[in-house]
């Protein structure tokens, strides 16, 4: 009984957020931006993430009195006595980058990589400093929108424009085969960053727990319409008791698409790649009973009347017309149809090569998802097959496309 008090006791406080030194009414993001940097506020706030993201990318090896376990998710590290090397997944050496719904390689390092990490650490300059328009550029500041998001900064959604809207992170990892051993790394460099900005055992650990329970499991349910497991590997533990694997067979860029979700429910924001409207969107609508029209809800005995007099002579002529056709049709009996059936090798476009030809960028996979196969079942034959790039890749209509997109769509 004692022992049931005491856990009940410890999952109340945590739960509340009552920890060491922080007061109830601050989450863990404006407490110690007010700590730092003497005030909670957007810049603040945006600094402290600037700081935590770079060191948990760079590692503390450069600065004074480094955590011991502080590599860097750029560098080689180890986690629980295994070697991790996470750099592949971000200088394109490894296809893992999911553009839409494609393994492509993307070097996301474009823009200095560790350097202006490091120089802002040490205090050489006042920022991160990555190069305005690159890759790099454009994934440092997601990250300190979607880390200030984790890390409840009460500012986080003024770290970009008002329109952006994060990709769902089932779907950004959606290639990346991520075990639990090298999301565990992750966690723990962000952690190790975190300790170096002031945050108390307690804070640190509690965040970690948090992480890791939401993360670094498989097939967790959907929670606020989001995919959150990034632990997509066959070893990764599954998600206990309510786990769901089905809801990662079709996972989309901006949260979950059901045909049952009221209409009521905020549409989420659609890339500027894509035109074609969601099928579920139509399912909801068609699914809808009609209503009867405000001035009445039911018809006159003149009316009633009406209406079946009309009926009457309708079933007459339409059963005059059917003798009319039929008689003409036996004239016609004696006469065999034709029909010109073309044949299915000929009648297909489709060339058997790889997804893009010739692999001109030399980051693609060669792996494409799309396969195509003609049916020997069937009576009709197939129609022809005419295979596009995603729309990001279309060299010859390259629709507007996100500015880090921009290089691989020429």
């Amino acid at each position: 009984m004692l022992r049931k008090r005491v856990i009940a006791l410890l999952t109340s406080l945590l739960g509340r957020g009552i920890l060491a030194d922080r007061p109830n009414d601050q989450s863990i993001c404006d407490y110690y931006a007010s700590q730092r940097y003497g005030a909670s506020n957007s810049t603040t706030q945006l600094r402290l993430m600037q700081g935590i993201v770079a060191y948990a990318y760079a590692g503390g090896n450069t600065l004074p009195n480094p955590a011991t376990n502080s590599t860097g998710i750029f560098n080689p590290g180890q986690f629980n006595g295994y070697n991790v090397y996470l750099r592949p997944w971000f200088d394109g050496s490894k296809a893992t980058t999911n553009l839409n719904n494609q393994a492509v390689g993307v070097d996301w390092l474009d823009g200095g990589g560790t350097e202006p990490l490091i120089a802002f650490l040490n205090g050489s300059t006042k920022s991160a400093e990555i190069k305005n328009g690159t890759n790099q550029y454009k994934l440092f500041t997601h990250w300190y929108y979607v880390f200030g998001k984790i890390y409840s900064c009460s500012q986080y959604q003024t770290f970009l424009d008002p329109g952006f809207t994060p990709l769902t992170p089932a779907y950004v990892h959606r290639f990346m085969d991520l075990n639990q051993t090298e999301v565990g790394y992750f966690i723990e460099q962000l952690i190790a960053a975190s300790k170096y900005y002031g945050f108390s055992d307690t804070d640190a650990t509690t965040l970690s727990t948090f992480m890791n329970a939401r993360y670094n499991i498989r097939c967790a349910p959907p929670a606020n319409g989001e995919l959150y497991s990034i632990c997509l590997a066959n070893e990764c533990p599954l998600a206990a008791p309510d786990a769901n694997c089905d809801a990662y067979n079709n996972i989309q860029p901006y949260g979950l698409t059901n045909a049952t979700t009221q209409s009521s429910t905020p549409t989420p924001v659609l890339p500027t790649t894509s035109t074609a409207s969601s099928p579920s969107s139509t399912a909801t609508s068609t699914t809808a009973a009609p209503t009867a029209p405000a001035g009445g809800s039911s018809l006159s005995g003149g009316a009633i009347a009406g209406i079946a007099i009309g009926a009457a002579a309708a079933s007459l002529l339409t059963a005059g017309m059917w003798l009319f056709f039929r008689r003409k049709r036996r004239a016609k009996a004696e006469t065999p149809l034709t029909a010109e059936v073309s044949d299915a090798r000929s009648s297909s476009g489709f060339v058997p090569q790889s997804a893009y030809g010739a692999n001109r960028h030399g980051s693609y996979s060669s792996h494409s998802p799309y396969v195509f196969a003609a049916s020997t079942t069937s009576s009709h034959p197939p129609t022809a097959v005419e295979w596009a790039p995603p729309q990001e890749l279309d060299a010859e209509n390259a629709p507007r496309v996100p500015m880090y997109y921009t290089k691989y769509a020429q």
